[in-house]
């Protein structure tokens, strides 16, 4: 009996192990051997799922809401929205240029309008920048000049930039690009922030409080016909002051890259007269070495391909042309290589 059992038990194991081994995933076989004078099958690659189309972000650094460079900034994001697959560009308002420079070294940033003559002293390192910044590099050739417009209430007894001194003057806001070139050209005069009350204020709000008496002068940065002086001009009782030739001068001494500009006359209401003053080289686009060749490219066709777009913003958007993108020696800052290989590529510019 206890035989039996013992044969039965051992039955019972074969029956196991045989139904583990026909559940268990079989060994694979080996490809047959082909026969002579027939090709080998080659194997088919694994099909990969498509990758799903990630947005591109794109944040573009501007100035204050009421200067040139915000709008600016608008039809940059319109125009890359609507052309660059997958863009999700957005322009915020900045403190200038200063500022945008710092939000692209810290990567708040991807793109910016910026003045020129700040990120060629940004990549070189030049006070206020800290540190050499080579990655900072332009994506167009210029976009508009400007002309540094100084103006005065006629009650204030102000005549020349020379009586600025014990008067309140509205400077830009802290930091910014207006407020930079603020601070050199009362150097250019002998003066410095000691001998003024400085107003760090924005153009918009500087006006209001030059109608409202709140400031004798101002320091703008700005483009000739700029809508904010117009504004002020309107009421008769402002005068806009020439530079004259022993600051400009001693400003170049400062700042070699300015150069004279003209204000006719009649640019503005109450402006029968022409006023000699200066200006900077034109802005651009910029961005970083980090940003794809291919994208940066694509940024920069869009723009021209739509450049009537960028030229709705304002008349004086009308200078933005392709002939402002000069050769790379004639820049203050070198092309991104996205943007130079499209500009070969038109024949706007060598290898």
């Amino acid at each position: 009996m206890k035989k039996l059992n013992a044969i039965k038990l051992l039955s019972l194991l074969l029956v196991m192990m045989m139904l583990v081994v026909g559940c268990s995933t079989p060994a694979t076989e080996e490809p047959a051997e082909p026969a002579e004078g027939e090709t080998p099958a080659t194997e088919e690659p694994a099909t990969e799922e498509p990758a799903s189309d990630e947005p591109i972000h794109v944040t573009i650094g501007t100035a204050g809401v009421g200067g040139m460079n915000y709008p600016i900034g608008m039809a940059l994001a319109q125009i890359w929205n609507g052309n660059i697959p997958n863009m999700r560009a957005v322009a915020i308002a900045t403190n200038g240029s200063p500022h945008n420079i710092d939000l692209l070294r810290t990567g708040e940033a991807e793109a910016a309008v910026c003045r020129a003559i700040e990120a060629d002293l940004a990549r070189r390192g030049v006070e206020p920048y800290p540190e050499e910044m080579p990655w900072l590099v332009a994506v167009t050739g210029g976009l508009f000049y400007d002309a540094t417009q100084v103006v005065a209430r006629n009650d204030s007894g102000i005549e020349t930039i020379y009586d600025f001194e014990g008067k309140r003057i509205a400077v830009g806001p802290a930091g910014s690009g207006g407020e930079v070139d603020a601070r050199q050209i009362l150097e250019a005069h002998g003066l410095s922030y000691d001998d003024i009350s400085p107003q760090y204020v924005e153009a918009t709000q500087a006006v209001e409080m030059m109608q409202n008496g709140l400031v004798d002068g101002a320091i703008f940065g700005l483009t000739m016909g700029n809508a904010a002086i117009a504004e002020l001009m309107l009421g008769g009782d402002t005068v806009i002051l020439p530079i004259d030739d022993d600051a400009f001068a001693a400003w170049k001494a400062i700042s070699p890259y300015y150069e004279r500009r003209t204000l006719p006359a009649n640019v503005y209401p109450n402006q029968d007269y022409e006023v000699i003053t200066a200006g900077s080289p034109p802005d651009n686009i910029v961005t970083t070495l980090e940003m794809p060749e291919d994208l940066v490219y694509e940024m920069t066709k869009s723009i021209y391909e739509n450049i009537e777009t960028m030229q709705e913003v304002a008349a004086v958007m009308e200078q933005f042309t392709p002939e402002l993108v000069a050769e790379e020696e004639d820049m203050l800052l070198p092309y991104h290589p996205g943007a130079k290989r499209y500009f070969v590529e038109q024949g706007w510019i060598s290898e």
